[in-house]
């Protein structure tokens, strides 16, 4: 592959190095709207919260949360994707399946 080829391939298909950072701090911002509608508790979970793993253009950020009343939960998760420029895929803890809350146990990161 030509090296133009490939730098332009990079910068359709990954963020800038600042752009992981810019997730973050969404994520941070969203979980403390998040925790102010009910939510006891928000962990972060993915390639946003992992810098072992890439961070492209189509990662996201993923949030599981708990407490938050299910007749508010797409209203309040509405609203908080409209937070950030991110894609935001928010979950609630307690419809969770076993495979994911391991992941939460075992790779969450408390937000």
């Amino acid at each position: 592959m030509k090296r133009q080829a490939l730098l332009d391939h990079l910068r359709v298909t990954h963020f800038e190095s600042g752009d992981r950072a810019c997730a973050l701090s969404s994520a941070r911002r969203i979980a403390r709207f998040l925790r102010s509608n009910g939510a006891r508790r928000v962990v972060g979970i993915g390639s946003t919260f992992d810098a072992s793993r890439p961070f492209t253009r189509r990662s996201d950020i993923d949030l599981v949360v708990e407490g938050i009343a299910p007749e508010v939960f797409y209203s309040v998760s509405a609203r908080a994707a409209a937070m950030t420029r991110f894609d935001l895929d928010v979950t609630p803890l307690e419809s969770a399946t076993p495979a994911l809350a391991d992941v939460v146990d075992e790779e969450g990161v408390e937000l």
